[in-house]
């Protein structure tokens, strides 16, 4: 499920320890992906500036992140 970012922030302080999937891309412009799960729902979202990330969030970085539409 495709959220706007600040709605993402919200499920990751939903989450204890959120595991996120991350990745910068762009060629013109920076944009970074960030990919997470709750209650067995994916959740992604495209920001144009780095999220905070809670302080417990276990980060994985990968090259990019799709994710079919």
């Amino acid at each position: 499920m495709r959220l706007e970012p600040p709605e993402f922030a919200k499920i990751l302080r939903r989450n204890a320890q959120p595991l996120v999937v991350y990745a910068e891309v762009g060629i013109f412009g920076r944009k970074y992906q960030y990919l997470t799960s709750y209650k067995g729902v994916a959740f992604f979202t495209v920001s144009r500036e780095a999220l905070p990330l809670p302080a417990d969030t276990e980060l994985v970085t990968a090259r990019r992140i799709w994710i079919p539409a």
